[in-house]
């Protein structure tokens, strides 16, 4: 009970001092404890009771306006609480913009949707397939041959074109390139139609005869299919045979693209299967 800090017979005898008795201490109050902490929405969703005292509370007797969010940000709306989680806190709901929201959005005021529209070009009844609704002749061209033999077919009798009709604009609006594609088997040419004051009749029959007049390349006679050979032979020679011209200058110069044709020399027209797509090259056997 005492604390003595020297021996009693040592010279520095203290004696000890008695300790002071434990006072009690008044019992404590005890409340009702929440079962769980407080947090902070749980604080935030309790309002503060108005003061009676007009000093602490100015606006006393006046209905109590909510409190405004302190981040809220200028322009941007505040999102409803739809729920709570376990431990109180706020969940909020984001809307979702669907597909259908954007393109269903108002155009600004002064702004209006502009459909772009392409040129169509109108080729000349000439150029196109033969149609009796359109077409006031029957064309006859015979690729294998120079442009001055083409003409138009009237039952029995064949009469020559005429430079008027070869100097028609080949489309209603001003044309200056065409481009023309033929694809035959293996075969694969391209007709290129030129001229800046404006394309003719006369420019794209004349661009038909020279990209067929060409000769074979040694790449091209090997892409002849083994059975069509015989057959480009003998068109070959029928064709030197009935051109203009000597029959061995022609003969000397070989095979030429058009022979490849065989007997399916005839111009049937130009199609275009797309509205701003290249334009079709369609030869064959005389049909009538």
């Amino acid at each position: 009970m005492f604390k003595q800090r020297h021996r009693p017979e040592s010279p520095g005898y203290i004696p000890g001092t008695p300790k002071p008795p434990k006072l009690s201490l008044p019992p404590v109050e005890t409340r009702d404890v929440p079962s769980r902490p407080t947090t902070r929405a749980g604080t935030r969703s309790t309002p503060a009771r108005p003061s009676n005292n007009p000093r602490a509370n100015p606006t006393s007797g006046q209905p109590v306006q909510p409190l405004r969010p302190i981040l809220k940000k200028p322009g941007i709306p505040v999102p409803a609480h739809t729920s709570y989680d376990s431990e109180g806190e706020i969940l909020t709901s984001k809307k979702v913009v669907r597909s259908h929201d954007v393109h269903s959005r108002l155009l600004p005021p002064g702004v209006r949707k502009v459909h772009i529209q392409t040129e169509v070009f109108n080729l000349h009844w000439q150029l196109l397939p033969f149609d009796r609704s359109i077409s006031k002749h029957l064309l006859r061209f015979d690729v294998a041959f120079p442009i001055d033999s083409i003409g138009f077919q009237e039952r029995d009798r064949r009469s020559k074109l005429a430079d008027s009709d070869l100097d028609k604009p080949a489309a209603n609006m001003s044309l200056t390139k065409m481009s023309i594609n033929f694809n035959s088997g293996p075969f694969e040419w391209e007709v290129n139609v030129k001229n800046s004051r404006g394309i003719t009749c006369r420019d794209v029959f004349e661009a038909i005869y020279e990209t067929f007049n060409e000769q074979l390349t040694p790449y091209e006679k090997r892409l002849i299919p083994p059975h069509l050979r015989q057959e480009c032979e003998e068109a070959f020679k029928l064709r030197c045979k009935v051109v203009p011209g000597l029959e061995q200058v022609e003969f000397r110069q070989g095979l030429k693209r058009v022979d490849v044709l065989r007997h399916g020399t005839i111009f049937l027209g130009l199609t275009q299967p797309k509205s701003d797509g290249d334009w079709i090259l369609n030869l064959g056997k005389w049909p009538f």
